[in-house]
């Protein structure tokens, strides 16, 4: 899994939100092995095996791990052996860029094509000028001035990230 295009950091962060941290801990030992059975990831990570198994069906679900199953010839019993996928973990990982990216380019949009205005009082989201027109530059919870706020900086950021993004799916697209 020596991807360097590879982000664990991101990686890790799209298990967590499919599987919670224990999730990451069985992707991690998944990651760092060609296959494993659930029996073997649920020793190393010190999780109940029927815990094991749910996270392991949920990455599943999501396209990140797969298994090939075994009929146990002492036994009779099937063993599933898992491994997960870095290119499909990869994709996974930049669709979920994608999804950022077009939130920042519209957060983007909103604060280029807007004069905003903010609550001197208050640690509240700026309202474009229309909206604090029709409030009388007035804030609604406690009555305080709302001031244009200079959002330079906070465009040049913006600007500066969505670059960053679009250079690093660019890089990363298997497609």
């Amino acid at each position: 899994m020596a991807h360097s295009s590879f982000n664990h950091d991101l990686f890790r962060l799209v298990v967590e939100e499919i599987a919670g941290k224990e999730g990451v801990d069985v992707a991690t030992v998944l990651v760092n092995s060609d296959e494993t059975t659930d029996e073997e990831i649920a020793t190393k990570t010190d999780l109940k095996l029927n815990v094991v198994r749910r996270i392991l069906y949920k990455l599943h679900d999501n396209h990140l791990a797969s298994y090939r199953r075994i009929r146990d010839p002492n036994t009779g019993w099937f063993l599933y052996y898992w491994k997960i996928d870095p290119k499909k973990a990869q994709a996974l990982v930049n669709r979920k860029k994608r999804m950022v990216l077009n939130l920042l380019e519209q957060r983007l949009e909103h604060e280029s094509n807007n004069d905003l205005y903010a609550c001197v009082n208050r640690d509240s989201s700026p309202v474009p000028f229309e909206e604090a027109m029709n409030l009388s530059f007035r804030c609604p919870v406690c009555n305080g001035q709302l001031e244009y706020v200079d959002n330079k900086r906070a465009i040049s950021f913006l600007r500066k990230r969505v670059e960053e993004l679009r250079a690093d799916l660019e890089a990363t697209s298997t497609t």
